[in-house]
């Protein structure tokens, strides 16, 4: 798995490319956490090339979305891949935030 992670002004933009798995997911968990301690507001997420996510990867999006939101930051997944999309879907993590395709 490979994370990129950049800011522009207020906005913090992740790609996550390959699969995320109970053995990777701290090293998204690591790209969050930088993305806390900065002066971002918005987390732009784009999971178009990453294939699957694992239950503690998802968790670990979940921890900082509380945590993000008590710093009034907001998340947005702008692209998902088929698969990553009906995952979120099912799982109903777009009533907590946008998920595109």
């Amino acid at each position: 798995m490979e994370i990129s992670l950049n800011f522009e002004a207020n906005v913090a933009k992740m790609k996550i490319e390959g699969s995320m798995t109970s053995e990777n997911a701290h090293i998204f968990q690591d790209k969050l956490k930088e993305v806390l301690d900065s002066d971002s507001k918005l987390l732009e997420l784009d999971f178009s090339a990453c294939r699957n996510i694992s239950s503690s990867g998802i968790g670990k999006l979940l921890i900082f979305y509380k945590e993000f939101l008590n710093k009034d930051g907001e998340i947005e997944i702008v692209k998902s891949s088929p698969s990553i999309y009906e995952l979120f879907m099912t799982i109903k993590l777009n009533q907590l935030f946008t998920i595109n395709l």
